[in-house]
Formats: C-alpha cells, sequence, structure tokens
C-alpha cells in the first residue's frame, strides 16, 4: 500500500469512469478505497492516504429522473405507430415502470394475460458484447406487476401476431 501514489488513484478512477458505471457507484467504489487507506493510516502507520490527494468522484446521490406527461407519451406514440415492437416496448415501460433491462430479459412465461400480470424476475445486459441474464438490480425489484386492461388488449393483440413463440423464449 506504501508503493501506490495519487496518481494510480486517479488512473483506476478514470478506467473505472470508462466503464460506464453510475455516478453513485462511483461515488461508492472511491468512498470504500479510501475507507481502506484511511484505516491503514491511523492503524498500519501508512504516511497518507492517497485518495484525498487524487480526489472523489462520482456523485452521493443520483439526479432526478425527468417523466414524460401523458400528453407528451401519447405525441411519441404517434411517431412509432408502424413500428409495432418499439411501440410495445415502450407502452410497457411506460405503464409499468419496469427498467429496460427488466422489460429485455421478459419472456412470455411471465406474461400472464389472464391474470393481467407480469412477473419480474429477471434482467437483461450486454456486457463485452455478450447477453447475459441476471436477478433483477436489487431484491425488491423482484416483483409482480399488474397491467391496466387497455395494456393488457394490447398486449394480447401484439403477441397474436408473433410466429411460433416460445415459452422461455424473450
Amino acid at each position: 500500500m506504501n508503493e501506490i501514489k495519487a496518481s494510480d488513484i486517479r488512473a483506476w478512477q478514470n478506467a473505472l469512469i470508462k466503464k460506464g458505471y453510475s455516478e453513485t457507484y462511483l461515488k461508492t467504489v472511491n468512498n470504500q478505497l479510501s475507507a481502506i487507506f484511511n484505516y491503514a493510516v491511523q492503524y498500519y502507520d501508512l504516511k497518507d492516504n492517497p485518495c484525498r490527494k487524487a480526489g472523489s468522484i462520482g456523485k452521493s446521490h443520483a439526479g432526478e429522473k425527468e417523466f414524460w406527461t401523458k400528453q407528451e407519451f401519447k405525441q411519441f406514440l404517434v411517431t412509432v405507430e408502424n413500428k409495432p415492437e418499439t411501440k410495445m416496448a415502450f407502452l410497457l415501460l411506460y405503464w409499468t415502470g419496469m427498467r429496460i433491462g427488466e422489460l429485455l430479459a421478459l419472456t412470455y412465461n411471465d406474461i400472464d394475460l389472464e391474470k393481467r400480470t407480469i412477473s419480474v424476475n429477471k434482467s437483461y445486459q450486454r456486457i463485452e458484447g455478450r447477453d447475459i441474464i441476471t436477478p433483477p438490480k436489487t431484491p425488491k425489484s423482484k416483483r409482480i406487476i399488474t397491467i391496466p386492461l387497455f395494456l393488457t388488449e394490447e398486449l394480447k393483440e401484439y403477441i397474436s401476431h408473433l410466429y411460433g413463440i416460445m415459452a422461455d423464449e424473450r
């Protein structure tokens, strides 16, 4: 640890930033590393904490998300009217509040049109060019969403045009 300099920390920080992690994740990871160095300064006679010299990265809190109004969403839907997959994806995102990764991981098995529910139990990510299905972001993210009747009808119509869909197919 004595050989790690502020320039090494900055190089590590820059590598993390280039990977596209969220601002809050960057802040958390940087704080954890700094805490390790603080511990070494206090209990193991490390001269100083190179993280302090390197400076902090990230943000403590994520910025507020902007949402479309109902009118803005309706205006957008007009632009994708001839693109059924895109329209269905945005209808589901808007009316259910699912994350994009949760939507992309959905299979036919996750949708119960009779009960008007969608089971969110996995998430999709693309990591280093590979498609990866993982558990949801947090344990509380596993949930069953009740969908409005009009959306159920839209979904039935959309699914009826899919040829030979398999139960576990995304």
